[in-house]
């Protein structure tokens, strides 16, 4: 009994450490390796919020009823830290049905007109799913926490960069 229980113990910790597998691909370890084994892609260059390499890959290939795109996004040791995808608009409710079991649900918003939202949590990675009411397509993102927060630092630079110039032509 003794030896059960420690094994349920130490496999427990195991199975909460990991990371989102979209497609296959676990996010902070999957490697450029690994998606070219697996699928069909299309080297898009080097990504300038992650320094890493950045692909598109086949839709049909991943077996996403709908899909229209999926692009994966690798940090500078070759880890992948993005998955974007977009979808047509009304997969939104059936695919939050799916995942809101799957992840923590950290917020929500999703009215019966208007944008839709939802951003969930698994380890350190966020999903968000978006719908904007304009728009026949929606997004479903898995983005690591660090790749995130680099993205936010590297928009706020720009962002300073842009309103020093438009001060020095005032």
């Amino acid at each position: 009994m003794k030896n059960w229980l420690l094994a349920l113990m130490l496999f427990v910790p195991m199975v909460s450490l990991a990371n989102p597998s979209p497609f296959g691909l676990e996010l902070g370890k999957a490697t450029v390796a690994d998606l070219i084994d697996k699928y069909t892609t299309e080297l898009l260059g080097v990504n300038s919020y992650s320094n890493g390499l950045m692909y598109d890959l086949t839709p049909s290939e991943l077996g996403l009823n709908g899909l229209q795109q999926a692009r994966v996004i690798f940090d500078e040791d070759g880890k992948l830290v993005a998955v974007l995808t977009k979808l047509p608009k009304h997969r939104f409710d059936d695919l939050y049905s799916m995942m809101r079991g799957k992840y923590h649900v950290k917020s929500q918003q999703i009215p019966f007109v208007g944008n839709k939202k939802v951003v969930m949590q698994d380890g350190d990675t966020e999903i968000t799913l978006e719908a904007p009411h304009m728009s026949f397509e929606m997004e479903m993102n898995y983005i690591n926490e660090g790749f995130m927060r680099s993205f936010r630092e590297q928009l706020k630079r720009e962002e300073e960069q842009k309103r020093q110039r438009e001060a020095g032509n005032l």
